[in-house]
């Protein structure tokens, strides 16, 4: 049976790691090992990763990949947000963004980890 793909849009971590929860009776050893994975490197529940990635989206007009991005890594310091930024078609992101839209950014990440860390 061949397989029709209807739509995709980017997935978290803690959004894949969620999904992956709810069918874990029914995974494949490799499924398993991507569950392992996101239980591993997930850093926000997928409550807190959701929210995170609209507000980054919305507030600092990010495309959702590089949202997504963000919120997989967690960046805590602008130099790991720069690193992030500049893998995408937007080579030239250090002009883009200025040294207090970087900053506010990192914050805003650090906000909601702390934040996940109190629940």
């Amino acid at each position: 049976m061949v397989k029709k793909i209807i739509s995709q849009k980017p997935l978290s971590l803690p959004e894949v790691k969620e999904i992956l929860e709810e069918r874990r009776e029914k995974l494949d050893s490799i499924q398993l090992r991507v569950l392992e994975y996101t239980r591993k490197y997930s850093k926000l529940s997928s409550e807190k990763a959701n929210e995170l990635i609209e507000e980054l989206v919305s507030r600092f007009e990010l495309t959702r990949e590089e949202a997504v991005q963000i919120v997989d890594i967690c960046p805590t310091h602008v130099e790991e947000l720069r690193a992030i930024l500049s893998g995408y078609k937007r080579l030239v992101s250090f002009l883009l963004f200025s040294e207090d839209k970087l900053h506010a950014i990192v914050d805003t990440v650090k906000k909601y980890l702390e934040e996940d860390v109190r629940e």
